[in-house]
């Protein structure tokens, strides 16, 4: 095996992979350093006698940029990889003990909610969740298509012809008060005001913008691979291996500098390579802290506001429940009192909104015959430690709540149980402080300040992932694998 590689991606999460892919097909030799014994990042499993979690993500949106890495190759996607669309996209329970259940056809969509709401605020979530689609066509898909948009491009054409929609008072109006204008049942505030927990934020202080983020969801659909989450980076990087990728895995001693010809020189494990380029598909922070050690830009994004973490409970539960779908959401009384505590106290409410997602609902193999594979999520503060007797109080929360409203006491069922907090986060998946997002988007020029896809001080040093432009989540980082390898070409 060579040392003198075209480019080397440090980390084998899904963005690390689609980029090393990317750049494979383009003709570069291509090596990933990844310091776990595996790929896949947050979006990993466990597993326990018949029973299967995805530890990480649970959303599926915009399947058709997996396939469209298949289709890169000239391979058929669904040869690799397979999902369905999901009828029932999310049970919401409300604490004034009132339910909804959001379907993903738009006809019964409508008719459900013109019935359980009153008129005004039925037609009313018609209306937001079509401009929610709007604002997305109109600037969405624009900056997170594209590198990030900066002072210096204040000029450019395409540019200029979304400021209409870019100056609108979304953007200094909070989520939250955006939500209150178009509302008024404060069920329908929450229920929109949780958009805001897609990248980890406050909808009390994160721009009215964010309204946006509903339409993948309500309008091009929610979907679900038949093999599970972690079957997306599976699938990607069986495919990377087939198209010549080389992977090195539990490679925990990575340094990397830049040398005089603007190459870079990289030790892992003990071995020096050399690369052309050098491509970061893990969290900035150690990123700068503990590979490239610049201590300067370490302190700068060090500093920045994180986004939320998570407490999550794996549950193999004895018991099927026919209630609850794929997503369930529990509300909390009080939901800025939530958010304050994660933000400003750095600490968990005691009855906070609760999370639950369960695969085998649409994937029966997820569990045995006579269960179910419960993940349980709390948002929690980035950098919190959990004591066990606080995560023992909350789980007898979870509990409390599903006896209340599904009258089932299900302690008895609840066979086996693991659980990830921030802590665990952080050792896992090498996220700073467990943040699930980088940085929070609480600033309404959060999306300016995010880290870009390249490097301003370092010339061939390129950024993809969850912590970098344009965001966290499965689409979002598959988005900036693409960047990586036009900015590559456009660089070049």
């Amino acid at each position: 095996m060579t040392k003198k590689w075209d480019s080397i991606v440090i980390g084998a999460g899904l963005a690390g992979v689609a980029t090393a892919l990317r750049l494979c097909k383009k003709g570069h030799s291509v090596l990933v350093l990844e310091r776990n014994p595996s790929f896949g990042g947050k979006l990993s499993e466990w597993s326990f006698e018949g029973y299967r979690w995805d530890r990480g993500p649970s959303l599926f949106t915009l399947p058709k940029q997996v396939d469209e890495l298949f289709e890169l190759c000239g391979k058929d996607p669904r040869l690799y990889f397979n999902y369905h669309k999901v009828e029932e996209c999310c049970h919401y329970y409300f604490s004034d003990d009132t339910e909804f259940l959001f379907v993903a056809n738009p006809d019964k969509r409508n008719e459900s909610l013109l019935k359980h709401f009153n008129k005004k605020d039925g037609q009313s979530v018609i209306d937001y969740i079509a401009e929610s689609k709007e604002t997305y066509e109109n600037m969405g898909d624009f900056f997170v298509d594209n590198a990030q948009y900066g002072p210096k491009n204040i000029l450019d054409k395409e540019l200029l012809k979304r400021y209409p929609s870019l100056m609108s008072p979304k953007l200094v109006r909070s989520l939250n008060a955006f939500n209150e204008k178009n509302f008024d049942d404060p069920n329908l505030v929450q229920l929109f005001n949780r958009y805001a927990t897609y990248n980890g934020s406050n909808p009390f202080q994160m721009s009215g913008l964010y309204s946006m983020i509903p339409h993948l969801e309500m309008n091009d659909g929610t979907y679900f691979p038949t093999e599970g989450m972690r079957s997306i980076v599976a699938s990607v990087y069986d495919l990377a291996v087939e198209e010549g990728v080389v992977f090195l895995f539990d490679q925990t001693r990575i340094n990397a500098k830049q040398l005089p010809n603007d190459s870079f020189e990289i030790s892992s494990n003990g071995e020096i390579l050399t690369a052309a380029n050098l491509i970061s598909g893990i969290d900035i922070v150690p990123f700068y802290k503990n590979v490239l050690k610049d201590n300067k830009l370490a302190k700068k994004y060090t500093a920045q506001e994180r986004s939320t973490s998570a407490l999550v409970y794996y549950w193999a539960v004895e018991k099927i429940i026919p209630e609850l779908k794929l997503h369930n959401v529990f509300f909390s009384k009080d939901y800025k009192a939530e958010f304050e505590k994660i933000f400003k106290e750095k600490d968990l409410i005691t009855e906070p909104t609760i999370y639950v997602h369960i695969s085998s609902v649409v994937t029966p193999s997820d569990a045995p015959e006579n269960g179910q594979n419960w993940f349980v999520m709390l948002n929690a503060p980035a950098g919190k430690e959990v004591s066990d007797k606080q995560r023992e109080a909350l789980k007898e929360y979870i509990i409390q709540v599903i006896h209340k409203r599904l009258g089932v006491d299900i302690r008895p069922f609840i066979r086996h149980e693991k659980y990830w907090d921030a802590q665990r986060i952080d050792e896992a998946t090498g996220g700073y402080l467990g943040s699930l997002y980088g940085a929070a988007s609480n600033s309404k020029v959060a999306a300016l300040t995010r880290h870009g896809n390249v490097s301003k001080k370092y010339k061939n040093l390129y950024f993809c992932g969850g912590t970098v432009h344009p965001g966290g989540g499965i689409p979002l980082v598959l988005k900036s694998a693409k960047i990586v390898s036009q900015l590559m070409d456009k660089e070049k």
